[in-house]
């Protein structure tokens, strides 16, 4: 392991880095990847952790931040950030960023049925797509009651 090996391998992090944001792990991977030596690609997490430049919980608060304001329940966020290589302690950091937009689950719901007076049918295609962003079926059967409330006062 010789230190030009180790700068160049830091180098090519950095460079990786600037392209798009990532988890150390997902850091590491690409530079093995990117045929790095396992003890360099080690050394350029750690030294960039070091720097300040690699922080897995801010990095997952930002991805936390961006899919709460994209309509994503706490389910399918954790499963994103298990997607990125985040670890469970860095994820649990990242998830207290977490905000609850119902607005933007209502939104969806507007979006799918537009203002009618659903039938069985397209009421469990909507809890469906919901479910698969990430939410509570609690938190969907509420969303679905204060639609049909709101569809029955414009009625």
């Amino acid at each position: 392991m010789e230190t030009g090996s180790r700068e160049k391998t830091l180098q090519m992090a950095a460079n990786v880095l600037e392209y798009r944001h990532r988890s150390s792990r997902a850091l590491y991977q690409r530079l093995l990847e990117k045929g790095a030596e396992e003890q360099d690609a080690a050394y350029a997490v750690s030294r960039l952790q070091q720097l300040g430049f690699l922080n897995d919980g801010e990095y997952g608060a930002i991805l936390v931040r961006d899919l709460c304001r994209r309509g994503y329940g706490p389910r399918r966020i954790r499963q994103y950030l298990r997607e990125k290589l985040l670890d469970p302690p860095d994820i649990d950091t990242a998830m207290e960023a977490y905000v609850f937009y119902p607005e933007k689950m209502q939104a969806y719901i507007d979006s799918k049925l537009r203002g009618q007076n659903p039938d069985r049918k397209a009421l469990k295609r909507v809890a469906d797509g919901l479910f698969r962003r990430g939410f509570s079926w609690g938190e969907i059967q509420s969303a679905l009651q204060n639609y049909s409330l709101n569809v029955e006062d414009e009625l």
